[in-house]
């Protein structure tokens, strides 16, 4: 008879949810697609996305810096939570529950338009693309490959 293991409690469906983002996004394999089918396997179950993230990914981001990571790769990391709530809504279909309702209408405006694809006009993006330039330092992206090294072979001669 196999042994049982211990109960820890019932775990959070926002736990989960937040176990699956990291692993995908420590594999390298998250895209906007495939969280797109993640969030939408919860859309329906209830889960409450505003629980605090417990979790890291191997570059030491939370769940929700790696969500607007993937779904909007140039935006600051400054308000990852508010970002992140409305990646969810708009993955999700539904409207955003967030609980800081700042008026930041010109900021949701451009996150919209990013997450709706619609492009604003050529001068504007240059303009915004020189001033956060310049506020913003470099950031590192993940690369999976960073510290990989080179399986030695064998020589069959």
């Amino acid at each position: 008879m196999a042994a049982k293991k211990p109960n820890r409690g019932a775990k959070s469906l926002f736990a989960l949810a937040e176990r699956q983002i990291v692993g995908l996004y420590d594999a390298g394999v998250m895209s906007p697609a495939v969280l797109h089918h993640v969030v939408a396997a919860y859309a329906e179950s209830g889960i409450d996305w505003n629980e605090e993230s417990t979790l890291r990914t191997v570059d030491g981001h939370s769940v929700h810096e790696a969500v607007v990571l993937v779904m909007m790769p140039g935006r600051a990391l400054k308000n990852a939570r508010k970002d992140f709530m409305s990646v969810v809504a708009h993955l999700a279909g539904g409207e955003s529950s967030s609980e800081d309702d700042e008026p930041a209408e010109q900021e949701d405006e451009d996150l919209l338009s990013q997450l709706g694809g619609n492009t604003p006009s050529r001068s504007n993006t240059r303009a915004a693309k020189k001033s956060t330039q310049a506020d913003e330092p470099k950031r590192a992206a993940f690369n999976p490959l960073v510290g990989a090294r080179a399986v030695p072979g064998r020589d069959k001669r």
